[in-house]
């Protein structure tokens, strides 16, 4: 089954989808956020449904290594995976659909959701849904993976996890991009293009001519940036920003200029 793309709706989970939405809103315009960002309130996600791992290598070589593992998954697998990739703590029967999404996770850059189904004792169809979303730290190379798991069943995780081993059949499976929340267009007059924008409150630096001053970002795509400063006046029409959080230099070109606040392009 192909990895199409899909929409965030098709997150059954509430909470999934929350989760999902909390990482696009981190993303403030990149394909996916930096980790160090990652600080989700435990009343939107139970963090014992989640599995952090590290990505390391490429390609064929590429691994997946545990950080973190939270309770419910250490119940479901009866093992410790802290400091073991997901070769080493994944059953063989399962591997089929837990390696694959993972490595199309690392190398697409896009969130990853998918549905697979077992049959458990009582002839109930049980569904597995999970979420997997991508963080890296230059916006470009994906270095870790978070993972949710929730069972549409409340019993023996360890008993159910068996009948997966018997059988598991993918019911679906896609990625979703970031940047489908809430955004606007662009507000320059003089930029024609159509870049999806998110309101943001994000610290950053900007730079020129030796100096430096703070700023808050209030918007944000892929092309551009709105700027709120304390005074704007002394801006030139160039200059580098850096976000909190973030190394990436953005080089800025100034396209409108408001009581406040300025309009930029990247460049």
């Amino acid at each position: 089954m192909p990895f199409r793309l899909i929409a965030p709706d098709a997150v059954r989970s509430e909470s999934q989808r929350a989760l999902l939405t909390y990482w696009d809103q981190l993303s403030a315009g990149r394909p996916f956020p930096a980790f160090a960002e990652l600080k989700p309130d435990p009343a939107m996600h139970d963090p014992r449904q989640l599995v952090a791992w590290a990505v390391e290598g490429e390609g064929r070589l590429r691994k997946f290594r545990a950080m973190y593992q939270g309770e419910h998954v250490a119940e479901a697998f009866n093992s410790d995976w802290a400091g073991k990739t997901m070769e080493q703590v994944v059953s063989m029967a399962l591997r089929r659909i837990t390696l694959a999404p993972a490595k199309r996770c690392a190398t697409s850059g896009c969130a990853v959701y998918m549905v697979f189904s077992t049959i458990d004792a009582n002839d109930r169809q049980v569904d597995c849904e999970r979420l997997l979303l991508p963080f890296g730290s230059d916006g470009k190379k994906v270095e870790h993976l978070l993972a949710s798991l929730q069972l549409t069943v409340v019993g023996s995780r360890p008993r159910i996890l068996k009948h997966f081993d018997m059988q598991a059949d993918v019911r679906l499976q896609g990625r979703i991009r970031a940047g489908f929340s809430t955004g606007a267009t662009s507000e320059a007059a003089g930029d024609q293009r159509r870049a999806l924008r998110r309101n943001v409150t994000r610290a950053a630096r900007i730079s020129f001519a030796r100096r430096g001053m703070t700023c808050i970002v209030r918007n944000l795509s892929a092309t551009g940036a709105a700027v709120e400063a304390t005074n704007p006046a002394v801006i030139p029409n160039s200059f580098s920003l850096v976000l909190e959080m973030e190394t990436t230099e953005r080089h800025c070109r100034v396209i409108w200029r408001r009581k406040g606040r300025i309009g930029v392009q990247f460049s």
